[in-house]
Parts: structure tokens; C-alpha cells; sequence
């Protein structure tokens, strides 16, 4: 399927499929293209959602006259539903793209083109000749999804397209987690140049560590040394840093006190930024673990990012509701406290073909609670080398696995969890949402369509069923295949 002006449609799909939203987004076939001023029908009834009267097609043709109302649309995506990022019901309309923003969502079921116009709600509007029209019968539009546990460096540096993102619909991610992180943000940020997808990087304790320790892995900082680590910490703030991320559980990071990491969080809480966190265990004292980090936000007041939630091994998978508990027990109090997760029963560090050393049970138990949303804990090397299959597949797997095949959680809370919580959460409040006004990262897709293809033993295998991306309103992924175009904005 190749690009086509307002006079050549894009279709996806034919009659979508009965049995709820997630049947509503699924195509059986694709449809060949609509004749010139051949009428477009909705793909379902639905309500909802709208645009602010500021922004462009709000102030419609309400006579529905023969000329319509002149929009500067560049792409006009109509006849989805529309899983907005919120949560909230989808419906069905269509969405304009202008530049790098949302010009306008149309909620409605009767749109249709006729005489070289888009109807929608008895309004009328007439883009230029050059605007691409895609109609997503029988498809879902969606915000592109914000992946905030990410080790890319290496692979954006040698692949700086992102294609492997893209083809999952991740549009933004963050990178620098669990204290692994480059040495100076603004310099990294010069050397990698354009990328595929939006990029924040975090501030890796493990590299402040080196910078003031040098080699030594075992002894406590000295009161100096944690002076000049808070200094970095500043420094990398300024230069456009969430947070700070540490891996307690791995050396050099384990020999930080609770009393520096305190230090750490108050400078934190003071610039509004978040303490993300591994664990110092995830296995058998797990629960411990997470009490002493929810200690530290409960003293300090810290914005706490609880990464890849989990109860690693058999013995240990009766203490995941107690994890979920503890969260929501700090929530109770006060403590602001959100967590991470991804979606297979093995971690990177399971050797072998068939070792399990997570629950899948636990898993739906995470996707159902509402502080954890979905990221990757990726880690992509150069030329596209993985370890682990979340890297290729961990968001296409949520919609596949969990959302169309188990159930397990509805397609407008899997979209959420992928998209506006971790943008509300990351503070990036111009993304993560399908709304007049937001940044254009936007995703078509038919959810019978997508799949995860990444395994155990072959990590490197690409998703499958993103049928467009648009980042920053460029598209990124057009008809399955990345463009490589470079439209990502440092967050």
C-alpha cells in the first residue's frame, strides 16, 4: 500500500469484526481504494473525546455548504476508533495531523468524503489537494506508545532510525535506566543527532559513581565524593534529565547507604524529578527491598519509579500480592510511588531455553494494578543485537497475548498503560494522548493484525501489524515498512 492524496484513499480494513472495542479494531481484509468522491461510511457508533475550539476544523461548515470550511490539514486519518491514551471509552471519528501537532479530532460513526470534502457531524472541510487521507475502518488510532525502561544507546547509535521501536508503535523512550547511563547528556545528545523516536535519558548513578570513584567498586562514597556526585546530578538535570535511575542490586551501586541515596531524593523531590529504581533484590528478599526504597520516598518526598516489577523465582511467587500491596499501602499514605513492568515469564538473566522464573499469573496480576503500566527493560546493541525478546516484541505482545488472546486486560487500559500513564508520569504532557493540541505521535493499527515475533531463542525478530506511525507528524512506518525518516525530538 504506497502513500495517496485526498483523491486516492488508504484503506486498511473491510467490515470489522463483532464482539466489543477490540473486534471493532480488527480488519478481516484489506479494501481497495475508494473511487474520487465515493462515499465513506463509520466503522461503529461512538461518543466522545472532541477537539478545542482553538485548534484547526473546530469552527466547521455547520450548513455542510458545497465548498466546506479550508483546513490546513497534512494527513487526515478517518473512520478509526479511537483509543485515546486515557482509558477512557473508545470511539469512533477521525484525527488531522498539522505539522507536529493534533490539528483536530472528529468523533463520529456517519463520516464520509464526498465532492472533495471530509463530512463529519453535519461540518464540512476541504484540506489542500496534497493531504493524505487513510481511512482506518475497521482500525484502531492510538497515541504512539512512550517505552521509559530502555538500555538502546549502543543501538541508537548505530541504528538511529529505530526501526525495531517503531514496528511496536513506540514512539518515545527513555533511556540511561538502572544506573547505566553516558557521560554527559548535551554531548550525547550532539553525537547520536537525529533519531527515529522522541529520547529523555536518565542520569545513571553507576556513571556518577565512576566519574567520582573511579574503578573502586566496594567501599561507601566519602561525604566529598557524594558533594561532587550531586553536582553531576545537577549538571544532568539541567542538560534535560528526568531523574536519577540506580540498580541496587549490582556493583558498584550496591555499596551506596540509604543515607546517600537520601541526599540523592531530596535534591530530586526539590527539582520535581524521579528516583528510578532496581531493586537491591528481586528474588528472595524482595519485599524487604521495596520497603527500604518506599522508605526513602516516604522521608524524602521523591517522585519513586519502581522498574521491572517483579517476584523472581518459583519460591518467591507467593509474594508478589504483597509487592501489590505495598504499593498500594504507600499510595495510601501518600507516598508518590509508580511502577514498571514487561510481559514474559523469564528475565535476561534465565540462561537456557525453558527456565521460568516469573509468573505468568503474577504478570496478569501486575497488568491489572492501576499504578504499574507497561515498559521494556530493552536492551538493544549495535546492529540491532538483543538478549531478550522484550526488545523486539514487548508491547506487541501486550496487544497480542494479553489483550486479544487472554483477556486479560480491555484495549483502551493496555493503550493507557502504554501511553498517557507514562507520559502523565514522566511529565511529558504533550505526548501520550490523542487530543487537539498534543504532539502528532500517533499509531494505526488493526489488532488482529499485530504480533510478537521475538523468542527465546531467536530475541532479534521483528513485530509485526504497525500499519502507520507517525512521529511528530512525520510518518515513521508507512504500510508496515519503516520509512526511515528521523522526526524524534529530545523530550
Amino acid at each position: 500500500m504506497t502513500g495517496m492524496n485526498r483523491r486516492q484513499f488508504i484503506t486498511l480494513a473491510g467490515v470489522a469484526l463483532a464482539g466489543g472495542i477490540a473486534s471493532a479494531c480488527s480488519s478481516q481484509e484489506l479494501r481497495p481504494g475508494l473511487a474520487p468522491g465515493e462515499a465513506l461510511t463509520g466503522a461503529g457508533n461512538g461518543a466522545g473525546g472532541g477537539s478545542g475550539s482553538d485548534k484547526a476544523g473546530d469552527k466547521g461548515d455547520k450548513s455542510g455548504g458545497a465548498k466546506g470550511e479550508s483546513v490546513a490539514w497534512e494527513t487526515l486519518i478517518l473512520n478509526g476508533m479511537i483509543v485515546d491514551g486515557t482509558g477512557a471509552p473508545a470511539y469512533a471519528g477521525a484525527v488531522a495531523l498539522q505539522k507536529d501537532r493534533i490539528a483536530a479530532v472528529l468523533p463520529g460513526s456517519g463520516q464520509r468524503w464526498e465532492q472533495g470534502r471530509f463530512v463529519s457531524a453535519g461540518k464540512s472541510y476541504a484540506p489542500a489537494a496534497d493531504c493524505q487521507v487513510i481511512d482506518a475502518q475497521g482500525a484502531c488510532i492510538t497515541p504512539g506508545f512512550i517505552d521509559v525502561h530502555t538500555h538502546n544507546e549502543v543501538y541508537l547509535g548505530t541504528n538511529p532510525q529505530a526501526e525495531v521501536r517503531l514496528l511496536q508503535g513506540v514512539t518515545s523512550q527513555v533511556g540511561g535506566n538502572c544506573g547505566d547511563s553516558v557521560n554527559g547528556i548535551g554531548d550525547f545528545r550532539r553525537r547520536l543527532g537525529a533519531l527515529g523516536v522522541n529520547y529523555a535519558q536518565l542520569v545513571g548513578y553507576r556513571n556518577l559513581r565512576r566519574q567520582a570513584l573511579g574503578n573502586d567498586t566496594t567501599r561507601r562514597a566519602t561525604a566529598p565524593e557524594v558533594e561532587r556526585m550531586i553536582g553531576l546530578l545537577e549538571k544532568g538535570i539541567g542538560e534535560g534529565a528526568p531523574g536519577l535511575s540506580i540498580a541496587l542490586e549490582y556493583e558498584p551501586q550496591s555499596a551506596v547507604t540509604v543515607d546517600e541515596l537520601e541526599q540523592y531524593a531530596q535534591l530530586l523531590a526539590r527539582r520535581g524529578k524521579l528516583l528510578t529504581v532496581h531493586l537491591r533484590s528481586e528474588g528472595d528478599r524482595v519485599l524487604e527491598a521495596l520497603e527500604e526504597v518506599l522508605g526513602v520516598a516516604r522521608r524524602t518526598g521523591v517522585a519513586l519509579q519502581y522498574g521491572h516489577a517483579k517476584a523472581l523465582f518459583q519460591q518467591n511467587w507467593s509474594k508478589y500480592p504483597r509487592i501489590l500491596a505495598s504499593i498500594d499501602s504507600a499510595v495510601a499514605d501518600g507516598v508518590d510511588v509508580w511502577g514498571d513492568m514487561y510481559v514474559y515469564d523469564f528475565s535476561s538473566w534465565d540462561f537456557g531455553t525453558s527456565r521460568v522464573s516469573i509468573s505468568e499469573d503474577n504478570i496478569i496480576r501486575g497488568l491489572a494494578h492501576p499504578r504499574l503500566f507497561i515498559a521494556s527493560d530493552s536492551g538493544l546493541y549495535e546492529n540491532g543485537r538483543a538478549n531478550h525478546p522484550r526488545a523486539y516484541g514487548n508491547f506487541s505482545r501486550v496487544l497480542a497475548r494479553y489483550v486479544r488472546e487472554k483477556q486479560a486486560l480491555s484495549l483502551e487500559t493496555a493503550v493507557a498503560k502504554m501511553s498517557g500513564l507514562p507520559a502523565r508520569r514522566f511529565g511529558y504532557t504533550d505526548r501520550g494522548q490523542v487530543a487537539a493540541g498534543k504532539k502528532a505521535d500517533v499509531l494505526v493499527f488493526s489488532l488482529d493484525k499485530v504480533q510478537d515475533r521475538a523468542t527465546r531463542q531467536q530475541p532479534a525478530i521483528k513485530a509485526e501489524g504497525m500499519r502507520y506511525v507517525f512521529v511528530n507528524g512525520v510518518k515513521a512506518v508507512d504500510d508496515g515498512t519503516p520509512t526511515g525518516a528521523r522526526a524524534g525530538e529530545w523530550l
